[in-house]
């Protein structure tokens, strides 16, 4: 018992190590966490306990700055817990890090502010653990879920620099300029002056703390935002080239064909002709009328796009079905159309892909009104189980972050026009549908 006791005496400086560690761990719990985190982290309260052991009581407490020091080094060792338990960036990691210092210097703030009353808080007791896991639990609950995304949070070296020196800056100067102020007022602690001062400075602290972790919600939110929109703005763009190309080689494609099936017929009927060349030129121009199934649906985008898609269908053995009126489209810009129907065929294709060589395969487009809508609904066959994330489906990729953004430009242009989408994924048949307002 004596061994123990002399052995777990002078851990000072323990506590303020759990506080960062826990107040990071906040952030960790909605991180991409390494293997075997948890013993990661035990590694981690193994080091800390011992630089409370035996790095701690070398630092001379009387010297402010020397103990400021100390905790910047335990600021630094928590960047390092985070790459080492997470898989993070070096800017998430200082990010992550920084994170945790306002977090714990919020709960180190309320806690002086509740129990300060002329004399040094004592770093213990009931009220202690109630304000700190109180602080804790209420960031865990309202902020740190908000912020990481995909086990992520994606900043840049400015933004984790930024947070990393306003943290500093307040955790650290503002409290130093406090605590070396006492000598001004005379009898330091128990000071009016000096209980006024302190608790402001807490008061300002705390509420500087909470406002800069809400901004980072804020600013996550309207970065991925900026995000998805670019994302989409490329999307739009590579669409519309690729809606021109289309175009074009369909156009080139239809003029060809069209000619070729004319001199094959005309071969065909010439005089002095035998049965086998007859055979011959009757197989060519049925391969031909492959190629020259032009769609006709009152509408150039989508006929482009449609006769691009049914012809991969016929070439690859995929059922093909399309009945469209396209003259019900007229009010979507070409482009929009074009990214709406093409990432919708591009999505039932690769569904289709996956199905087994014994598996029927098919898609099906049909284009109509109903009462004062435009329905578009796009059907395919499809593999395997799908699974839903508020009402779409979940990319296939295995990447969610980088993935997955054609279901969503679709509903996004649908809606840019006052439409809905809506899936349906059952008997291995899985439903699109689009519906729009009729003009």
């Amino acid at each position: 018992m004596t061994f123990f006791s002399e052995f777990f005496s002078g851990l000072d400086g323990f506590s303020y190590c759990l506080e960062m560690l826990f107040a990071c761990l906040i952030f960790f719990i909605f991180l991409k966490k390494r293997s075997y985190f948890w013993l990661r982290l035990a590694l981690c309260l193994v080091l800390l306990f011992s630089c409370a052991k035996w790095v701690y009581p070398i630092f001379p407490l009387e010297n402010l700055w020397v103990t400021d020091l100390w905790y910047g080094a335990i600021f630094l060792l928590m960047i390092l817990f985070s790459i080492f338990c997470c898989d993070l960036s070096p800017e998430d990691a200082v990010y992550c890090a920084s994170l945790g210092y306002l977090v714990q210097h919020l709960a180190s703030s309320l806690f002086i502010l509740c129990v300060f009353k002329g004399s040094a808080p004592q770093w213990n007791g009931p009220l202690y653990y109630l304000v700190f896991a109180s602080v804790y639990a209420a960031v865990l609950f309202t902020i740190a879920w908000l912020i990481p995304e995909h086990g992520q949070f994606g900043v840049s070296r400015l933004t984790a620099a930024v947070t990393a020196v306003l943290a500093i800056l307040i955790t650290l100067v503002l409290s130093t300029y406090v605590k070396t102020s006492a000598p001004l007022f005379g009898d330091a602690v128990s000071s009016p002056e000096y209980t006024q001062l302190l608790k402001g400075s807490q008061i300002y602290a705390a509420s500087i703390c909470l406002v800069i972790l809400l901004l980072q919600v804020i600013q996550m939110r309207d970065l991925r935002a900026q995000k998805k929109l670019d994302q989409s703005e490329t999307l739009w763009k590579q669409r519309q080239l690729q809606y021109e190309q289309s175009k074009e080689n369909i156009d080139l494609i239809n003029r060809k064909v069209h000619d070729l099936k004319h001199q094959i017929a005309a071969l065909a009927q010439a005089e002095n002709v035998g049965e086998h060349r007859k055979a011959f030129a009757a197989e060519v121009q049925n391969m031909i009328e492959v190629y020259d199934s032009d769609a006709n649906t009152g509408n150039e985008a989508l006929d482009t796009l449609l006769m691009e898609k049914g012809l991969y269908c016929h070439l690859h053995g995929i059922d093909w079905t399309c009945v469209a009126d396209g003259k019900l489209l007229g009010q979507i810009d070409v482009v929009d159309l074009f990214t709406m129907m093409g990432n919708a065929l591009d999505n039932a294709v690769e569904g289709v892909e996956k199905c087994s060589p014994e598996q029927f395969k098919s898609i099906s487009v049909r284009i109509w009104r109903k009462d004062l809508f435009t329905v578009i609904q796009v059907e395919n066959s499809y593999a395997g189980d799908i699974q839903f994330e508020n009402g779409l489906p979940k990319s296939s990729k295995g990447d969610d972050a980088n993935h997955g953004f054609g279901i969503r430009s679709i509903r996004s242009i649908a809606e840019k026009y006052g439409g809905t989408v809506t899936v349906k994924a059952e008997d291995q048949l899985f439903t699109l549908t689009i519906l729009l307002p009729a003009e």
